[in-house]
């Protein structure tokens, strides 16, 4: 059992790419509508800007913008090698993390396949190494930022479940993972990353039948995580039945997404209008595209590269031009791009996908939701009640104000 210093164990699920409008066809699942229940549901929230998975889920982990935590967007790109690098480990951000701030505290920390916390101290962890490196090296990597050992057993255990690892078995091997050890105290604070139905919106779209399935599949691991809950909440004395009141639970969601019927490639227009790359490239985001610009250009270089941005701009697909907030908040101006650009949505910059994001906070339907359960973070009269607005920033926020409610001390890290 684990030494608790928590009041009550933070629990946060994050449900990669469900929008406010999915929330419609969740809220007619059984294990959704129960947990919306017992809780707030904040519907038509704004993500952040850039609207990708890392660099807002490290925005919910610290509790500020990408311009303060350092990480901006998913990967690091090399144009002359044409090469990006995951910005997965822990290191890359300026700031002081929740799993951070939870190992301070002396808090038993569980996190499964939550974005940039390799080389974080967490007791159960299932790290997330992404990449495009050979799948051994990438192996290797992630024994050693996982606590492999620790969660070996669960592997044995649930391996006939997950029937294989793509993200539809890691998501099950979280549920039913995080099932058993809520239900046996063993962490004070969990992060849960399901990342399937960010995967099939990408590759069938976002209102396929295949889609469809996987947010019902999402329903379904919330059942199975809410087991594990409900059997604390008994030995804990409560009553399940009646609603949660020994956990408090953030559930949440990153970034919306568009379907996708076409794709630009600024730096293959860059070559065509024969600009070189040690002039001008672009980072590209798939909802947004980023100008590097050479720090010491000609002048006819200047020229060239003013004409081509001119006519960029006014491109079928190009929606506008990024505003100064915009490149600010999002930390391109810190990482080294001067201008951007974004989409109409439908169309994306760089890869085509039948679903993308990464777009503009200022598109129709391009919301999110979080829903937040417990004595900790609402009162009695805001069960089973919605409302509208906000910014998925509060999430961290609530969670940062949790743990941070804890007296300072060591962490008691055996088994």
């Amino acid at each position: 059992m684990r030494s608790k210093r928590l009041e009550r164990p933070l629990i946060m699920i994050s449900l990669d790419a469900i929008s406010d409008i999915d929330i419609n066809y969740l809220l007619t699942l059984p294990n959704f509508r129960k947990l919306a229940s017992w809780g707030l549901l904040h519907r038509k929230v704004d993500s952040l800007f850039i609207s990708n998975t890392y660099p807002v889920h490290t925005s919910i982990s610290t509790g500020v913008l990408p311009s303060e935590h350092g990480l901006f967007d998913n990967v690091i790109y090399d144009p002359f090698k044409d090469s990006e690098t995951w910005r997965a480990h822990r290191k890359l951000i300026k700031v002081k993390t929740l799993p951070e701030r939870a190992y301070e505290k002396g808090l038993v920390s569980c996190a499964m396949m939550y974005p940039c916390t390799p080389g974080e101290k967490i007791r159960y962890h299932l790290a997330e190494v992404p990449g495009t490196e050979s799948m051994l090296y990438r192996g290797f990597k992630f024994v050693h930022y996982s606590s492999t050992f620790r969660l070996c057993p669960k592997f044995f255990r649930y391996m006939k479940k997950c029937k294989s690892f793509n993200y539809f078995g890691i998501d099950t091997f979280i549920a039913f993972t995080a099932r058993d050890l809520i239900a046996n105290e063993k962490a004070d604070f969990y992060m849960l990353h399901l990342q399937d139905t960010d995967h099939q919106k990408h590759h069938t779209g976002i209102d396929s039948e295949i889609t469809k399935k996987s947010i019902e599949y999402d329903d379904k691991l919330l059942g199975t995580i809410l087991e594990g809950i409900e059997d604390a909440e008994r030995k804990a004395g409560g009553d399940p039945s009646k609603g949660i009141s020994h956990f408090d639970i953030l559930i949440f969601s990153d970034h919306a997404c568009f379907n996708i019927k076409e794709n630009i490639k600024p730096n293959d227009l860059l070559k065509e209008a024969g600009i070189s790359f040690h002039t001008a490239w672009f980072q590209t985001v798939n909802g947004a595209c980023f100008l590097h610009e050479s720090s010491s250009m000609p002048k006819e270089e200047r020229a060239s590269l003013d004409k081509f941005l001119q006519d960029f701009e006014n491109m079928p697909g190009v929606k506008r031009r990024l505003t100064d907030d915009e490149l600010r908040d999002s930390g391109a101006i810190a990482a080294g791009f001067s201008k951007g650009f974004t989409p109409v949505p439908g169309y994306t910059f760089g890869a085509m996908k039948k679903g993308q994001h990464g777009y503009t906070l200022d598109n129709d339907d391009y919301k999110i939701f979080y829903l937040e359960i417990g004595p900790g973070l609402i009162s009695d009269d805001k069960k089973g009640t919605e409302t509208e607005g906000g910014c998925i920033l509060e999430v961290g926020k609530k969670a940062i104000g949790i743990v941070e409610s804890v007296p300072s001390s060591r962490p008691d890290q055996k088994s």
